[in-house]
């Protein structure tokens, strides 16, 4: 008689952010640190609104998570974490975090982040504890050099991925001057970036 079990991915990577919208650049990203860092499972997690981030988010809350479902399904690999969207709320990621050890208590959670991002993560609230809860993929960005913030415990992988010029924030400019968008975001968004981008 077997006995059924249910089995948890070992290594999970964290990637959150606005993705506001998302593009080819955070697609590459996601699929290069399930490879490099051989991960199990790649969770995208939305932002309602990202604490470090003073505008409102260009793309509604549910236009931001049709299309990352859409890019989910495509993708092997990826899953959508809908923590902080279904809270509608700011979000801290160290919050997060726990949450998703919760649901995986036998899981390493490594946190994706730019180097520019990995750079000031003393300012981010709670940065002691989330070091003390994960490890951390740093990926470059714009050839940036990666100065490791003094946080006790730091526990931190550099990884050499191939560099692509593509930002949220240029998209957006491009989107409000009339110009097109399509060789900066992946298929799976088209049908949803021409719509009006505050429809909820």
């Amino acid at each position: 008689m077997s006995v059924s079990t249910i089995s948890y991915p070992s290594r999970i990577g964290f990637f959150g952010g606005s993705f506001d919208p998302i593009h080819i650049g955070h697609i590459s990203l996601a699929q290069q640190a399930i490879q490099l860092a051989q991960l199990d499972t790649l969770l995208l997690c939305p932002a309602f609104h990202a604490p470090l981030r003073t505008e409102k988010p260009y793309f509604s809350t549910k236009t931001r998570l049709k299309i990352l479902e859409k890019i989910a399904q495509e993708n092997p690999g990826f899953e959508i974490c809908k923590l902080e969207i279904e809270k509608q709320k700011t979000c801290y990621t160290y919050e997060t975090i726990k949450e998703v050890q919760l649901q995986y208590p036998d899981s390493t959670i490594l946190l994706l982040l730019g180097a520019d991002q990995f750079n000031r993560l003393q300012e981010w609230k709670f940065h002691q504890e989330l070091a003390e809860h994960c490890q951390f993929l740093v990926f470059s960005r714009n050839g940036q050099e990666v100065t490791p913030p003094a946080i006790p415990q730091l526990s931190y992988q550099l990884v050499k991925n191939e560099l692509i010029d593509c930002s949220s924030t240029e998209i957006r400019k491009r989107l409000k001057a009339g110009r097109s968008v399509d060789h900066l975001i992946p298929s799976a968004a088209y049908p949803f970036i021409n719509q009006n981008p505050n429809h909820s």
